[in-house]
């Protein structure tokens, strides 16, 4: 099954009514021994939130992460007539990267090390691309279906979700390989590098309970169900995030907040009902869990001990929040893809 792009900017768009970020988090120890510090409560009134409007209509940004010179950069998977690269200044100034990217781009984005990676369509296929220091390198995979969302391992390879075609790939050295969801009709959508060194992901399953799933580096499966009948992790999210804590953590279609160890084990935490289902996720510099809250058009935060906050975004509209990442210091940076605006927390 394919799932074309502009499908799934059409289910980002939706899911505002009834896109991943920075470096994975690494370590060696297991939760229950790694040392951590609670991060500290956060009042309403610590918390500023900024809007900032894309400088082309239409843009729609999906998902953001963090290059080089404390940029951030945003996805643009539909062109209208074609989609950029955006670079974002800490200060809020958006511009386009030139040359474009033609009519389609992937919706996830991550960075590490300075380079932010994303997928394209390419002659054949998609390919994976690499952008530093203001120039374009395409690092291999053009024969794959799409790259959606991805994350950069420890030596220098890309992990990606095609969810289309229910298959978690791999690009290392300009070759692809590709691991298909031992769950018919699965389809992976969030991604990330755990502590374990095992590559993450979350399920969303047409005919079953959703599931987290668990790939080695040679490709070898495991899957971990959902405590709740029919419960789903959300589609065209980065809805998963390795923890400061050595946990893994995610969200799911439900007021709720997940959290699995390395070994299986799941948590989960209650949100409070107002705050609606989370939708992406990643980790703050304050070593807090941060996501979006599409229906209640906030952002939410949560400590390693699942106590939850979440702060109000300043608009009356829909904002289809989507992509989620800390920024330099005490900053979160998100998108607003149906207002077509990058925003800026500070806390």
């Amino acid at each position: 099954m394919r799932i074309p792009i502009f499908q799934a900017v059409a289910i980002l768009a939706a899911a505002a009514g009834p896109v991943a970020c920075g470096a994975p988090m690494t370590g060696s120890l297991p939760a229950t021994t790694m040392p951590m510090i609670e991060p500290r409560g956060l009042s309403p009134a610590a918390v500023q939130i900024k809007l900032f409007t894309m400088p082309m209509q239409q843009t729609d940004p999906v998902d953001v992460a963090v290059g080089a010179k404390g940029y951030l950069y945003a996805t643009q998977p539909i062109g209208t007539p074609a989609s950029y690269l955006w670079q974002i200044s800490e200060t809020g100034y958006i511009s386009k990267v030139k040359p474009s990217l033609g009519y389609e781009a992937g919706p996830g984005i991550t960075g590490a090390k300075g380079v932010v990676y994303f997928g394209k369509p390419d002659t054949g296929g998609w390919a994976l691309l690499a952008y530093a220091n203001g120039k374009f390198d395409t690092l291999g995979g053009a024969h794959v279906n799409a790259i959606y969302y991805l994350k950069r391992a420890k030596d220098g390879s890309v992990w990606f979700s095609d969810p289309g075609d229910y298959t978690v790939g791999h690009i290392a050295n300009g070759k692809a390989s590709l691991y298909p969801a031992p769950t018919k009709y699965c389809s992976p959508y969030g991604i990330t590098i755990g502590a374990d060194q095992n590559v993450w992901v979350t399920e969303q399953c047409a005919t079953t309970t959703g599931r987290i799933g668990r790939i080695t580096a040679t490709g070898s499966w495991k899957e971990f169900v959902l405590p709740t009948k029919n419960e789903e992790p959300p589609s065209g999210a980065d809805s998963i995030t390795a923890g400061p804590d050595g946990n893994l953590w995610y969200t799911i279609g439900a007021p709720r907040i997940g959290r699995i160890t390395t070994a299986g084990k799941i948590h989960e935490f209650s949100l409070p009902a107002s705050d609606g289902d989370g939708y992406a996720i990643a980790v703050g510099n304050d070593k807090a869990l941060w996501y979006t809250l599409q229906q209640s058009l906030r952002i939410g935060r949560m400590t390693i001990k699942g106590s939850a906050s979440s702060y109000k975004v300043p608009s009356n509209n829909s904002l289809g929040l989507t992509g989620i990442c800390a920024g330099s210091g005490n900053t979160i940076w998100f998108t607003a893809t149906t207002t077509n605006q990058i925003g800026r927390l500070t806390y």
